[in-house]
This record gives C-alpha cells, sequence and structure tokens, in this order.
C-alpha cells in the first residue's frame, strides 16, 4: 500500500454516470480514492524485479507474487506505507448444481410477501446491478433469462479469471461455471410465455463479473473481485450481488483463515466497505454455508464487513435459521447476517432475491443511499429489532419495505419486551392461519441480547406455550407468527 498519489492528474477520475450515482447521493464526486496509482511507483516496484499482478485505486495498493524474503526490504521503501500478505482465497457458497424450478424459486418470493411490489409494477427497470460470481455459463439459452439477453438489458460481462475467453457462456471450465446463472435466475429470472417470476428484478441492467475459477483456489480471486468492484463502480452501478466469501477449505490450508479474522477487516472486507461508504453501491452478500460446520460455522469475509446487507438462510415454512446457514461471530459490534430469507440449498439463492427486492425500491426511489436502504430493508423484517446472529433481523416484507420507502407506515402487531422475573414465562396463543403464514413459531433462547445459544421450532397447534429460562440465557426472542415478543431475564 502506497504512502499518497502524487501527480494524480484533473478530476474527476469517474465516468459521467457515476458522477450522476454520487449526485443523487449526495456523495463526493472527486475522490483521491478514484485517482490512478502513481505510475511510478509501479514502475519502481517492476525495476526491483517484482511482478505486479493488480492494482487497486481505491486501496492505493498493487499486489507482488513473492517469498516474505524477498518482499521484506519494501518495508523501508520511501513510497510504501504498508505491506500485508495476502491470506485466505476467495471460494463461492458451494451447493449441489440447481435445477431451475419455478415451484421452488417460488416459494422464496412468496416468503417476502411480494404483491405490493407487482402492484406497484416495480421490477428493478433502469437499475444498474452488478453480480460478481464464479461463472454465467449458459446464462442466454435459460429461458428465465433470454429476455435480459434478447432485450439488451446486459451490458457488460468481464472475465477477471481468463480474460482471453472468447465465449464466455459456451465454454465451461469448471462445474461451478453455471453459479453466477442460477443466482441470476433468483435476481431476475423471468419466463413470460410459461408465467413464471423466479426473481424481483426482471428489467433491471445486469453487469456481469466472473472472478472464481471452480477448480481451483489461488488468492489472484480477491484481486479479481476489487478489480471487479472498481470496474464495476466506474460504470455507474449501484447494487452488486454476490455469494462468494472467504473461509476455510482451500488447496493450501496454510492460506486458510481462522474465524477470529472474520471481524471486517480484511483485505476484500477493506474494499467492500470502501464501496458502500464511499461510492454509494449497496452491496449483498451471502452469509456462507458453514452453519454446520463446527470448526466454523460463522459467515464468511466479505460477509462479515460493516455496513454490506448479509443474507442468511431460514426455513419455508418455519422461517428458523436453516443449518447450513452461517451465524454471525459473537464479537462483532455489530450484528451478522442482518437478515434472511428461504434457500433450500445454499445462501448463495438466498442473497439475490433480497438483491433483487432492493433493486425494486431504489427503482421507486433512486435516491437512497445503500446506509438507507440497507435500514429500511431490516426495519421491514419480522423480528425487528429483536435481531440475532443467527437470522439477523429475519424475513423481509416487501410491503412493508415499499412504505417505508414512500414515507409512511400502515400499524403492524406491536413488538413488545417484558422484563421476566423469575424462571418461567407463559403465552396464550390462539392458533391461527396468520401464524402459519408468518413463519409459525420460533424460539430464540441467546446468552445476550443479540447472540443465540439454540432455536426452537414448537408445534403450530400448540395454544399455551411455556418457556423455561435455561443456564446462561438472559434473553429469549418468542416469534409467533406476526407476534413478537422480547423476553428479558431477570
Amino acid at each position: 500500500m502506497f504512502k499518497d498519489k502524487p501527480a494524480a492528474g484533473s478530476a474527476p477520475w469517474v465516468s459521467t454516470a457515476t458522477q450522476h450515482q454520487r449526485r443523487l447521493q449526495r456523495l463526493s464526486v472527486t475522490q483521491t480514492s478514484d485517482a490512478p496509482v502513481h505510475q511510478p511507483y509501479l514502475d519502481s516496484l517492476a525495476a526491483r524485479g517484482f511482478t505486479v499482478t493488480a492494482v487497486s485505486k481505491w486501496l492505493n495498493a498493487a499486489v507482488v507474487t513473492a517469498t516474505p524474503e524477498k518482499a521484506a526490504p519494501l518495508r523501508q521503501t520511501s513510497f510504501v506505507q504498508d505491506l500485508q500478505p495476502i491470506t485466505g482465497f476467495f471460494v463461492p457458497t458451494r451447493t449441489a448444481a440447481l435445477p431451475y424450478q419455478a415451484l421452488y424459486m417460488g416459494k422464496a418470493l412468496k416468503q417476502l410477501k411480494p404483491e405490493a411490489i407487482f402492484a406497484a409494477s416495480l421490477t428493478g427497470r433502469g437499475v444498474k446491478v452488478g453480480v460478481i460470481d464464479a461463472g454465467f455459463y449458459d446464462a442466454p439459452n435459460k429461458s428465465g433469462l433470454q429476455p435480459i439477453f434478447g432485450d439488451g438489458r446486459l451490458k457488460a460481462y468481464r472475465d477477471f479469471v481468463n480474460p482471453a475467453k472468447t465465449q464466455p457462456y459456451s465454454q465451461r471450465e469448471s462445474l461451478l461455471d453455471s453459479h453466477g446463472t442460477d443466482v441470476l435466475l433468483f435476481m431476475a429470472g423471468s419466463d413470460p410465455e410459461r408465467q413464471v417470476l423466479s426473481g424481483f428484478a426482471p428489467e433491471a441492467e445486469f453487469y456481469l463479473a466472473r472472478t472464481d475459477h471452480g477448480n481451483r483456489e489461488t488468492r489472484v480471486e480477491e484481486e479479481y473481485f476489487v478489480q471487479a468492484l472498481e470496474w464495476m463502480d466506474s460504470l455507474g452501478v449501484r447494487l452488486v450481488n454476490s455469494s462468494l466469501g472467504y473461509g476455510t477449505g482451500f488447496d493450501n490450508p496454510q492460506e486458510n483463515y481462522i474465524p477470529e479474522q472474520m471481524d471486517g477487516t480484511s483485505f476484500i472486507a477493506r474494499a467492500v466497505q470502501m464501496a458502500v461508504e464511499q461510492k454509494g453501491m449497496m452491496l449483498v452478500i451471502a452469509a456462507g454455508n458453514d452453519g454446520g460446520n463446527k470448526k466454523w460455522r460463522i459467515v464468511n469475509t466479505p460477509a462479515d464487513a460493516p455496513g454490506v446487507l448479509t443474507v442468511g438462510a431460514t426455513d419455508f415454512t418455519t422461517w428458523a435459521k436453516q443449518g447450513y446457514s452461517s451465524i454471525g461471530p459473537g464479537f462483532l459490534p455489530y450484528l451478522k447476517p442482518d437478515v434472511a430469507c428461504f434457500a433450500a440449498s445454499g445462501t448463495s439463492f438466498a442473497a439475490p432475491i433480497i438483491a433483487g427486492l432492493a433493486a425494486c425500491l431504489l427503482e421507486e426511489d433512486p435516491s437512497l443511499t445503500p446506509q438507507q436502504l440497507t435500514d429500511i430493508i431490516k426495519k421491514s423484517s419480522h423480528l425487528y429489532p429483536y435481531g440475532n446472529n443467527y437470522v439477523g433481523y429475519g424475513v423481509p416484507n416487501a410491503f412493508k419495505a415499499l412504505e417505508l420507502v414512500q414515507g409512511f407506515s400502515t400499524l403492524w402487531p406491536a413488538k413488545e419486551t417484558v422484563t421476566v422475573e423469575g424462571n418461567r414465562f407463559v403465552y396464550k396463543h390462539k392458533p391461527s392461519l396468520l401464524t402459519e403464514e408468518n413463519g409459525g413459531i420460533v424460539l430464540y433462547r441467546k446468552e445476550s441480547p443479540t447472540v443465540v445459544m439454540a432455536q426452537q421450532r414448537l408445534s403450530l397447534r400448540k395454544k399455551r406455550i411455556v418457556v423455561k429460562r435455561k443456564p446462561k440465557e438472559t434473553h429469549t426472542t418468542l416469534h409467533v407468527g406476526p407476534t413478537v415478543v422480547e423476553l428479558v431475564w431477570e
């Protein structure tokens, strides 16, 4: 990382489209981080025998391949501010290949109560959406994606893994090359002939980036991701979805992260945070599928970054966390994941559902900042304000979210905090269709206001719910359909 950017040239250094997006959000159009890295610094590295594999103008940094011994003298170089190894790999939240099944995809949309979005004819029209993933093999031939390609709404594609690839949609390099295609279906899939809608934003404009090679996991993929973000920003992209994340399980085990490093300070997390806070880009990131991995369990980076909207996965009938869905680290000073929704086989397919909703809300009000939009989606969710590190604030409600964007809100069932003396609480429940349609009955037993010890699914037929306090339990969230009660144990 370099100390400065001398002789950066004339500002602004971004396109007119990017300038327009920033003015909408009252962000500074002229940002030093947009200026190119000082070329003499790069030339000096080359003269010293280093091969520069990537350059980041945002982080004012260059990536070189070198042994620690060879790189160490760079710390003494006058123009170098810091020298850090890149650790970890960039891997997609892996899942078995998923066929295009309308019933399954329909469930995710149905859970978010989408009728108000449909009634308002919101389809993400005109919103620039970026997707960073492992590949988009056969995307133009998918019935649900043909309108995007046929109508010219695929605006740009860049393969950072293999730039020389001439047929990005028909050449397969790994089994994960269709992962991004499936993600795109969950965000924008629409088949008018079959009358099937699998995503909220079928009329958005798309910018696709391939940054991951499914058959090998190398640290260069982190560089590709940052390059893809900067490329998308230069084109005025407002919203980015990614179902990729760093964690463990890589080719060289010595390069794995450890759980304590999921604290929002990794190389990729810092770039993502900059995209949100300085560039006005909203990022929706999958939480990861390590919830069942006892040695890990927590979200991967950059899902740990502050400011990004991290999405976990729930069941469909009962809105409890899916077993595989990663949880938020208890040591973070902020909540992760932020929200969650139904996905049968991976958080990769929960995140684009939420990203599609975000595109519709941006269509309604393009002036929304990432912080405002993230806050609206969280406030529309069924557990808000009683979030936890299993499902965040829960499942968003599209109707509520749209009302919040429009500046008004219907009176919804009140959330209630109850202080409980003793170790027992009784809640009387009248079984109804409302309970069934709004997530059933779930208990989140917590050792702090947000950290879950265990979740429990209860029968819908229960008329009398008895909650007995467990050792170390300080808070319990009782979710009964549209009603949420937060128990605080004394």
